[in-house]
């Protein structure tokens, strides 16, 4: 029985198809939704690429803007989201997502983990053969199954019509 699902998110497009999945799927079960982001880069190199920096800046300032934009990510993700009917909870932590997700997951008791693929052709497919990708990696460590969304994946009402 599906009582708790895990969803790891970048803030892809990818991640937010399968986050819909997952939000489907929490529906049907009534399972519990825990969305959780693992930041791979430091405070100054995320505000730095996202344009959050100003030259007097201190660095609780950057922590805290960077801390900011992520919520805001959160909530973007979620909007969609009847929360009247699932509940959901969010994490953020830094670290390496092939080792948090997994640990995460068995923290929370998870039952199903649930990751967007980008599907990123060939050159992406051997990439991933010969270093590996965070969905390999979560797959060969998480502690319950991981189900994985394609990026071509279509739901169940558009494969009726």
């Amino acid at each position: 029985m599906i009582k708790t699902i895990l969803v790891g998110t970048d803030f892809s497009e990818h991640s937010q198809r399968a986050l819909e999945r997952a939000t489907d799927l929490a529906g049907q079960v009534g399972a519990k939704l825990y969305l959780f982001h693992v930041q791979t880069e430091g405070a100054l190199r995320m505000a730095l690429k996202e344009g959050l920096l100003s030259a007097t800046s201190t660095d609780e300032e950057i922590c805290e803007a960077v801390e900011q934009l992520i919520e805001e990510r959160f909530s973007q993700s979620q909007c969609g989201i009847d929360r009247s009917q699932i509940v959901v909870e969010h994490s953020s932590r830094r670290g390496e997502p092939g080792v948090l997700i997994p640990a995460y997951a068995q923290e929370i008791g998870a039952d199903l983990v649930v990751l967007g693929r980008r599907g990123a052709g060939l050159i992406g497919e051997v990439r991933a053969a010969v270093i590996g990708s965070v969905t390999a990696s979560v797959i060969r460590r998480s502690p319950c199954p991981v189900m994985v969304v394609r990026r071509e994946h279509r739901g169940i009402e558009s494969l009726n019509h």
